[in-house]
């Protein structure tokens, strides 16, 4: 079915498969004789799978998407869901490359376009019994099961038990989203340590006409000066740093004489000039957000008051980040 659900998560998105997928997907369903024991064989030629989307793209209430590595744009897996009636799906077609960590995010991001993108109430899943790690997954997550149905698959003309094992929106939200959540999350900490060390949160830049003046108003709530008042003349800005214990730094952001960094922000009426972010490895950083459409709005250049590189993008959101080398 020809259709634009994609969705992004923390490490991952879904986005709909396309004619260019049919080799990533033979080669995927062909990686692993073992796990692909329990579906349907798969020919090793890739003109059969094209025309078989070709088919598939004309089908009513067939959702087909291809897992995508955020961090580096690579297919790392195919999930689906089909069969729509009467508000409910099956979801299936679930396999993930050798090595990858998508399983959780992407059984998450399935069920949030199908409830949230798609308007479904129900997704359920259909097993061979005797495909117990699937089977134990499905439970782990906090699926529910409905039935054994004895012979209720048949398979290369065998027939198998088949688990039926669904999760409605209520349980979705509250069990089983919770689950695939933090394992999502987990995930998401351990690859952005190997890409790029660290992305900590460092302070608020905030756009002020007069500095001296502003900071009257901040002392006021309990924030502290915590550097002396700076000069950078390549940002064309003075600034200095408040803190407040439990409160996030602020780093006060005035024009320089003749120079107009923070203008539109103070013609606009929005002060937030920017949130900085610690990186041990800015480089790396940087290619991770160009790789999610966040676009380099000034060159690396050396901070005047870090002493390390910096580097200012927008985010497709149109929400401006600094990145700050940490040595």
């Amino acid at each position: 079915m020809k259709h634009k659900c994609t969705l992004d998560g923390y490490c991952y998105r879904l986005r709909p498969v396309k004619l260019s997928d049919a080799e990533f997907i033979v080669k995927t369903r062909l990686e692993d004789a073992e796990r692909n024991l329990y579906i349907h064989k798969i020919s090793s030629d890739v003109s059969l799978q094209e025309e078989w989307i070709r088919n598939y793209l004309e089908r009513d209430g067939d959702y087909y998407f291809i897992v995508e590595n955020r961090f580096s744009n690579e297919p790392e897996g195919l999930i689906a869901f089909y069969n729509v009636a009467d508000n409910k799906a099956e979801w299936g077609r679930w396999v993930i490359k050798k090595g990858s960590f998508a399983a959780a995010e992407s059984v998450k991001l399935l069920y949030k376009i199908a409830f949230e993108q798609v308007g479904l109430d129900e997704l359920y899943c259909d097993t061979i019994e005797d495909n117990k790690s699937v089977v134990s997954f499905h439970t782990s997550i906090g699926e529910k099961t409905r039935e054994v149905i004895k012979d209720g698959v048949e398979l290369d003309g065998k027939f198998y038990n088949a688990v039926i094992q669904y999760s409605d929106r209520k349980n979705f939200y509250e069990v089983v989203e919770p689950k695939l959540d933090s394992n999502a999350y987990m995930i998401y900490k351990r690859m952005l340590k190997q890409r790029i060390g660290t992305l900590d949160f460092e302070h608020i830049g905030v756009a002020v006409k007069n500095i001296e003046k502003e900071m009257k108003n901040y002392l006021l709530l309990g924030y502290r000066q915590v550097s002396d008042i700076f000069e950078d003349n390549t940002q064309g800005i003075r600034g200095v740093f408040l803190a407040r214990e439990g409160h996030p730094k602020l780093e006060l952001l005035e024009n320089l004489e003749g120079r107009d960094t923070v203008t539109k922000q103070l013609e606009s009426g929005n002060k937030m000039y920017h949130r900085a972010y610690l990186t041990k490895n800015i480089e790396a950083a940087v290619e991770l957000f160009k790789a999610n459409k966040a676009k380099v709005i000034s060159p690396m250049v050396m901070s005047t008051f870090y002493k390390t590189r910096i580097c200012f993008m927008i985010l497709p959101n149109m929400e401006m980040i600094e990145l700050v080398e940490e040595i």
